[in-house]
């Protein structure tokens, strides 16, 4: 099976703006892009996922405290998707915070995203709350969470 790896991205400016132009690029229909300075200065952690040599998307999370991660939104570009990568992906991110001592990780996600609702409720994640006009009207999120064991 294919595997994912995720690389750290370092938070200089430069970085940072790559991953804005990344969100620009790459993430249609969101009320809300994230510039270089947002992502620099907040306490969030990114990673390229690649498959083998291939850049295939984005992820990332913040630590809201201590045991408690929530994802960003993340990405994967339109050729890989429908290919199992997002599915990949999640798994990586969560072993990732898992691997810090994280005990629940948490995502919201759009009510459109129905494949990434999808494989989070595979990966026995439940909802645990709907959030109407969440980040503007017509944006509605859901809630998803994991403990992880």
């Amino acid at each position: 099976m294919t595997k994912v790896k995720l690389v750290p991205v370092e938070k200089n400016l430069e970085n940072c703006q790559k991953i804005a132009d990344f969100h620009r690029e790459h993430y249609d229909r969101v009320p809300y892009m994230p510039t270089a300075q947002d992502i620099k200065n907040g306490s969030s952690n990114y990673f390229w996922a690649y498959s083998g040599d291939d850049l295939i998307g984005m992820t990332g999370y913040y630590l809201k405290t201590k045991t408690l991660a929530e994802t960003v939104k993340t990405i994967i570009f339109k050729d890989y998707r429908g290919k199992g990568f997002g599915k990949l992906v999640s798994e990586a991110i969560e072993a990732e915070v898992k691997s810090r001592g994280v005990k629940k990780i948490m995502s919201t996600i759009y009510s459109f995203n129905i494949p990434m609702i999808s494989i989070k409720l595979k990966q026995g994640y439940m909802i645990e709350g709907y959030h109407p006009d969440h980040e503007a009207p017509g944006f509605d999120e859901y809630s998803l969470g994991k403990i992880l064991k």
